[in-house]
């Protein structure tokens, strides 16, 4: 499985970008972000993770406000300015990424300077992604939020059979669980989906996109 990301980019690009990587095998839960005893952060080109990014706060419960998968990158930030302190990325679904050293990405980017439009045009498509999601949590209800994710989760693993428990799904709605078991057993009544012990499978990825709007879904497969 390749990275979108790195796909768009030129030949010569890509061969330099995979010189300065290394495989890595990420799990479901692990953090992502945090600077290593150097001092340096990590990039991690996903090719078969799904990464959610997570608004935190000591007063309330992390929100999940945007889901990355092997279209993009995780940690881009900490090559262009410091490590944000109220975004945590969390791994939603465990897979494979390819992982570089920030100090090295940098000074890549400032040799290939060409290789920071591709990154500045996915970083926009990103922030319109999370502009979406947050729009979502101020209007749409519980069950839109719901089909919407189920829909992201699924188009960023590329899989519709999903290992996501009601209380993660909780979480990274910031609902309580039973609202999460309510909308879910209305999406199973209605043939949409089914689930049992943690792993969640999408049966009509069409009726669970309309849950989720059609123009929203539409939009969010192309970031």
């Amino acid at each position: 499985m390749t990275n979108g990301l790195i796909f768009q980019l030129a030949r010569e690009d890509q061969n330099r970008v995979q010189s300065i990587c290394q495989p890595v095998a990420l799990q479901a839960g692990q953090t992502l972000g945090q600077p290593s005893a150097d001092g340096h952060s990590k990039v991690y080109f996903l090719t078969g993770a799904s990464v959610a990014l997570l608004v935190t706060s000591p007063a309330h419960h992390p929100l999940a406000v945007g889901l990355v998968g092997s279209e993009g990158a995780i940690g881009l930030g900490s090559v262009l300015s410091p490590v944000s302190q109220h975004l945590q990325c969390r791994v939603q679904t465990g897979g494979n990424a390819w992982c570089a050293d920030s100090h090295d990405l940098a000074m890549l980017l400032h040799q290939r300077p060409g290789m920071l439009w591709v990154i500045s045009q996915y970083l926009w498509q990103l922030a319109e992604h999370v502009a979406t999601l947050s729009a979502s949590i101020q209007f749409d209800d519980i069950a839109t939020r719901l089909a919407y994710w189920l829909v992201l989760s699924a188009e960023r693993a590329q899989s519709a059979r999903l290992p996501l428990t009601h209380e993660h799904l909780a979480h990274m709605l910031g609902v309580r669980r039973v609202s999460i078991t309510l909308a879910a057993g209305e999406f199973k009544d209605q043939g949409l989906i089914e689930y049992q012990r943690g792993v969640l499978n999408i049966l009509n990825m069409a009726g669970l996109r309309e849950r989720a709007h059609p123009q929203r879904t539409t939009s969010s497969t192309h970031l």
